[in-house]
């Protein structure tokens, strides 16, 4: 699943030392025997080593056109100190193996290369073929320019990898909303109809509703669900014609724990509520035991100035990393806030709503009230006792189970849980390009079309530019701050709660509807509410 794998290890600049170990976690995606080699004191670079080895890759040049990837990126810190730092790549240099290619993000996307104003802070690793089945990847190496780091050729340091598990969205037209029969509440539509509108460009989009090429909405009065008046769409706000990429899963629980073992002290306490020994996350810090099936906690605390020590103890029994501690569920508690950091960490970005809905829908055309499946058909997986495996790596829900929705379970579940051998994408409860959970399990975090221009420019969705991706560094007191990314965002999709009991939740979880996707979502945390991320990636 989404879980990244690390290896860390303490190597000199100048000494190739290699790491046995290898950290297996959800869908078997692998890091192992890291090692440096390859200096240049000249050029100030050296080659990060490793493998990689992950399941159910694929590439394909027919039909979606697409492939999987894992997006790669290297932490680093001083002997001599505590504080994490980003490593900076080179867009060139890098050793792909036998089957693969590699392809380096830039922080300013389409915007040339430089190693010290505009570095590659990760790359993408994919097939070069078609394919699909496991991958296998030995002696990858990165060309590591740790002169831009500002270290010295003699400098001792621990280095980590990280990898998450990402989909290619290719660049083409899209429609968005589902047609003038839906129910989808505040579905997206052609100015002056109620068809859906196509996306044919990146150019600005004209809001308003007095023309059949303006982008406007099927009406509502959920002020939620909104449009958000007539004005325009930036150029720069993604709105899913260019390639893209976005995560295939849910952020893990294991991840989110390893990003808050990557913080400083103060950095924590911004991006976890739980700060005392023994604490669980959730949205304070009173809880002893795990709240919404987060089993994220405070395993130890050592005080001032050091960082506390997170682990996954979702069984609660005192000890980190057991099968059954919930590495690989969905990590719920997450604000906006805390997803612009990790994107800013991570050096990747927030998505737009046009984007969740091209990465669902693809090319094809709108079925009314389709979920991100493209069909009409839904199985909730629960209650709790019908699952298997709780909180292992191999945790199922029953065989025709395709969404965790309508407070049947008692939190998210496993990231790609319903991704079983030789099920279809409707069984899988998959998007077109093969994107997992977007309909279901936690919902997701978008900038909106309708967070408009009546905000000033610090909330106006608007004027988002995708272009500019996380530098992989974060601030002292642990925000993002990232020039272009607005500090507020809607959500779509659904969750494992929400039963349309309320008026928020009705069709919620239908691929174009609105309900929340123009309320304002800040700072607050709550256990229906998950981290994707995308990149723009031409």
């Amino acid at each position: 699943m989404n879980a990244k794998k690390y290896i860390q290890k303490t190597l000199m600049l100048i000494v190739l030392l290699s790491l046995p170990q290898t950290f297996l976690f959800a869908n078997n995606i692998q890091i192992s025997n890291v090692s440096i080699t390859g200096q240049n004191t000249a050029s100030k670079y050296k080659m990060i080593q490793f493998d990689i080895s992950w399941e159910n890759s694929w590439r394909t040049s027919t039909e979606q056109s697409n492939w999987d990837a894992a997006w790669i990126f290297i932490k680093y810190r001083s002997k001599l100190e505590k504080k994490w730092y980003h490593a900076y790549l080179n867009n060139e240099g890098h050793t792909a193996p036998t089957g693969s290619q590699i392809t380096p993000g830039l922080v300013v996307t389409n915007t040339s290369f430089d190693a010290v104003n505009n570095p590659a802070v990760g790359v993408f690793l994919y097939r070069s073929a078609d394919g699909y089945g496991p991958v296998n990847y030995t002696g990858v190496q990165l060309r590591w320019n740790y002169g831009v780091n500002d270290l010295a050729d003699y400098d001792s340091v621990e280095v980590c990898v990280f990898a998450l598990e990402m989909v290619y969205i290719p660049t083409g037209p899209f429609k968005v909303g589902d047609g003038p029969n839906s129910n989808s509440r505040g579905h997206l539509a052609k100015g002056t109809t109620t068809e859906p509108f196509q996306i044919t460009s990146e150019a600005a989009i004209t809001i308003g509703n007095t023309a059949t090429n303006e982008l406007w909405q099927a009406s509502t009065i959920y002020s939620a669900a909104t449009i958000g008046g007539e004005g325009t769409l930036s150029a720069q706000f993604p709105k899913g014609y260019q390639s893209f990429y976005i995560m295939k899963y849910e952020l893990s629980q294991y991840m989110y724990k390893e990003f808050l073992n990557k913080l400083t002290r103060t950095q924590q306490q911004s991006r976890c509520k739980a700060i005392t020994e023994g604490r669980f996350m959730r949205n304070n810090n009173n809880y002893s035991t795990p709240q919404g099936r987060n089993g994220i906690k405070v395993m130890s605390d050592p005080g001032e100035p050091f960082p506390r020590v997170y682990g996954n103890d979702l069984n609660n029994n005192g000890l980190s990393g057991d099968p059954n501690d919930g590495q690989h569920i969905a990590c719920n508690w997450i604000s906006f806030y805390d997803l612009r950091a990790f994107a800013d960490w991570s050096g990747l970005r927030p998505f737009t709503e046009l984007e969740y809905e091209k990465a669902c829908r693809g090319p094809l055309d709108p079925i009314t009230n389709e979920y991100a499946w493209g069909t009409t058909k839904i199985n909730e997986a629960g209650p709790m006792t019908s699952l298997n495996n709780l909180g292992t790596e191999s945790e199922t829900a029953s065989p025709n189970a395709n969404i965790a929705y309508g407070k049947k379970t008692t939190g998210p579940l496993r990231c790609g849980i319903f991704a079983r051998t030789n099920s279809d994408r409707e069984r899988a409860g998959a998007g077109y390009y093969g994107v997992m959970e977007m309909s279901g399990n936690l919902s997701e975090y978008t900038y909106s079309v309708g967070i408009g221009d009546k905000y000033d420019s610090s909330i106006n969705n608007r004027i988002f530019n995708g272009n500019n991706q996380g530098n992989g560094m974060i601030t002292a007191s642990g925000d993002a701050d990232v020039v272009g990314w607005p500090l507020a965002a809607g959500l779509k999709g659904s969750n494992w709660l929400y039963d349309g009991s309320l008026n928020h939740q009705i069709n919620a979880h239908q691929l174009s509807a609105r309900n929340q996707t123009s309320q304002l979502h800040l700072d607050e945390q709550w256990d229906t509410s998950g981290l994707r991320l995308g990149r723009t990636q031409p």
